[in-house]
């Protein structure tokens, strides 16, 4: 268990040298907890602020006199303290902000804020709002769907994050023009060749290890001939 602990010591060690150099790993998305600490009369509100991403959970309990801030603070360093979890944390005031950890990828998070009194604190004293970029990316539409190789098309829809994933048309992958949070323009791969049907038009987010649903298909068709 020492060996371990110092690994995990070693492991937020660097993490922090990194951020310090301008060296960090990637920002995968960033929450910001607001509200003060609620009392009636000479009551104070307690409760929990938990963490679950990819199954693994930690949770901070507050009380008297926490601060947005020191929940902030708490959730990242125990998120980064725990050898289970995927991900690095690192506050900055009242916000908190996920850093990739190796090579893993987020599959599911959700983070909560429940009072152990809720019939005389119905709404809790702190809030969480943010963490766009670790909602599940959804596709609205694609604006082609069918072209020849190196024609471009555009992908709409939300959450795809700021860091750029891949896209691929019947596995070949495409080129990438340009990648934001709710839309990825990409080009039809140069060498494929037409297609006898539709095929999968997938994407995948650089944060979400599974591909983004629903899926779409899309159909190559043979280079336009000049007349």
């Amino acid at each position: 268990m020492a060996h371990l602990a110092r690994k995990c010591s070693l492991a937020l060690a660097l993490m922090l040298i990194l951020t310090a150099r301008g060296l960090a790993a990637t920002l995968l998305g960033s929450i910001t907890i607001s509200g003060t600490e609620q009392s009636s009369g000479s009551t104070w509100d307690t409760g929990t602020v938990t963490a679950t991403i990819n199954g693994v959970t930690v949770s901070y309990t507050y009380g008297q006199f926490t601060t947005p801030q020191a929940v902030a603070s708490a959730l990242g360093a125990l998120i980064s303290n725990s050898c289970n979890m995927p991900v690095h944390a690192q506050a900055n005031g009242a916000s908190l902000n996920f850093y990739q950890k190796g090579t893993n990828t987020i599959t599911s998070a959700s983070l909560a804020s429940a009072s152990s009194n809720p019939s005389l604190f119905p709404s809790n004293s702190f809030l969480l709002s943010g963490l766009p970029n670790i909602s599940p990316p959804v596709i609205g539409s694609v604006s082609l769907p069918e072209g020849p190789p190196s024609m471009g098309f555009v992908i709409t829809g939300a959450y795809f994050g700021s860091a750029p994933g891949s896209v691929t048309v019947g596995g070949q992958p495409a080129t990438i023009v340009s990648w934001s949070s709710g839309s990825i323009i990409a080009q039809v791969p140069g060498n494929m060749a037409p297609t006898s049907g539709a095929v999968p038009l997938i994407v995948a987010s650089p944060i979400w290890s599974a591909n983004i649903g629903p899926q779409f298909t899309f159909t190559v068709v043979a280079a336009f001939g000049c007349n």
